[in-house]
């Protein structure tokens, strides 16, 4: 047998207490590694926090912050133009914020435009771009509209080529070009075979003369979306029986235009008639037989309108009209104007004969008929509510005899003063209708005595005369 020292005791122990020690180090260093791996995870997470403030809080508060106020604004889009229908947004525009000499492009979020959508019809429109956060800073660019082209005619007069006439599929036309442009005769106009709904530019630099026939009997014509132009003169018939026609065009700006004879006749949809230009002339039968036509014409610039005859004849629902003192003819101008409550007489007028024939609602008139109106039989025939006042400037050329029958015979009743125009007073019977040498005196009682043999037995008119009364 080998014999081997004793092992002291206390030797043993401390063996086993290294060999404890030696097992539980390991796990301390997997608990070491476990914290380490959590502080990474957790500065991790600190870090993802950070980079979402730094892209996400930042950006948004920056946003909700207002901006420098601009002087002005600049806009330019960015295409040249925009497809009938289309939607508008503020990406299709490039806006930039102006203060001094300093330009910045501006973010798209921080503008609005209105409108947001392409008009169906047209050449162009008119966009306002506006600072959200200073809505008084804003401003105005116009962009064409795209259509699609169906034809297109040569209109010019020495040259074709110079101006033409473009159809587009959606019915709208438009004159473009550079020069004069040919007249046309009745159904002459190259388009008529085709379905003209809207006119929707004219270029300033094509010179239309006339606009006569240009749309008559079009039953789909429903409005004009541009100026007429400065250089037309003449309009007649140009709407005549475009009875889907609701609107008239702006002729403010047609400096020239002088006859718009039956320009509007039969549009039976037309409301509301236009502003007239200083220059016109002659309006004979313009809206006659628009029966759902309720305000007419504005004559306020009209010095030289002289023919109105038939202007209004028929329209049934005529509640307002004007008519200048220029007028001389107007026979029939509101015959049949059931809804007309006032009219004025004009110092110029010579033929009224039935101007306000069947006019039941009329009530008052302004004015007076002067000496140099001859002609105004049934003036004011079936005008049962006519009352107040009404002075007759008379010669011995004036006849009245059927110019009141059937009126004022309900209201309250019309006083007529008859006086002879001083002016006349020298005047004898020989150049007038009544035979021999007369008085003034004696022309205004032949007057009256006319007049009151063709009153019906209900009449409620009280005439009077003044033959030395002189014009104010």
């Amino acid at each position: 047998y080998l014999l081997y020292p004793e092992v002291p005791a206390q030797y043993g122990k401390e063996k086993r207490v290294k060999m404890a020690v030696s097992k539980k180090q390991p796990e301390k260093k997997r608990q070491k590694k476990k914290s380490s791996l959590w502080i990474i995870a957790l500065i991790a997470v600190i870090l993802l926090i950070l980079v979402g403030v730094v892209f996400l809080v930042l950006p948004k508060f920056r946003k909700e912050a207002a901006p420098e106020k601009p002087e002005t604004i600049k806009v330019e889009a960015a295409e040249k133009s925009y497809a009938a229908g289309s939607r508008l947004s503020e990406k299709n525009f490039r806006v930039y914020g102006i203060s001094g000499k300093k330009k910045q492009l501006l973010d798209a979020d921080t503008y609005s435009v209105s409108p947001t959508k392409v008009p169906a019809h047209g050449h162009s429109v008119t966009v306002e771009v506006s600072s959200k956060a200073y809505p008084d800073i804003k401003a105005e660019i116009t962009v064409l509209i795209d259509r699609d082209e169906s034809v297109r005619y040569k209109i010019g007069r020495e040259n074709p080529d110079d101006v033409e006439a473009i159809l587009y599929s959606n019915g709208d036309l438009e004159i473009s070009g550079k020069g004069s442009v040919r007249n046309f005769k009745s159904d002459s106009a190259p388009w008529k075979k085709y379905s003209v709904k809207r006119l929707t530019w004219i270029d300033p630099e094509a010179e239309v003369e006339s606009m006569d026939y240009w749309f008559t009997g079009n039953d789909e014509y429903l409005e004009t979306l541009c100026r007429i132009p400065d250089t037309v003169r003449s309009m007649v018939e140009t709407f005549k029986n475009a009875t889907a026609m609701t609107s008239m065009p702006d002729m403010s700006g047609a400096v020239r235009l002088e006859d718009i004879t039956s320009c509007a006749e039969g549009c039976i949809a037309l409301e509301k008639a236009m502003e007239l230009p200083g220059n016109i002339k002659q309006a004979k039968k313009a809206f006659y037989g628009d029966t759902a036509l309720i305000e007419g014409a504005d004559t306020t610039a009209c010095m030289q309108l002289e023919n109105m005859d038939s202007m209004y004849y028929g329209c049934m629902a005529l509640a307002s009209v004007q008519i200048p003192d220029s007028a001389k003819e107007l026979s029939n101008i509101c015959n049949g104007c059931v809804n007309l409550k006032e009219v004025h007489i004009p110092s110029s007028a010579q033929k009224m004969n039935s101007s306000f024939f069947g006019c039941t609602a009329l009530e008052s008139i302004t004015g007076e008929i002067p000496s140099s109106c001859t002609d105004s039989g049934n003036l004011f025939s079936g005008c049962k509510f006519l009352s107040g006042t009404l002075t007759v400037s008379c010669t011995s050329k004036t006849t009245l005899s059927s110019s009141f029958s059937d009126a004022a015979t309900a209201g309250t009743g019309l006083t007529i003063i008859l006086r002879y125009d001083a002016e006349k007073s020298q005047e004898t019977a020989n150049t007038g209708f009544y035979g021999g040498t007369k008085s003034a005196d004696e022309i205004l009682n032949a007057l009256k005595a006319s007049m009151e043999a063709a009153f019906s037995s209900g009449s409620h008119i009280t005439i009077t005369t003044n033959a030395n009364k002189t014009e104010g």
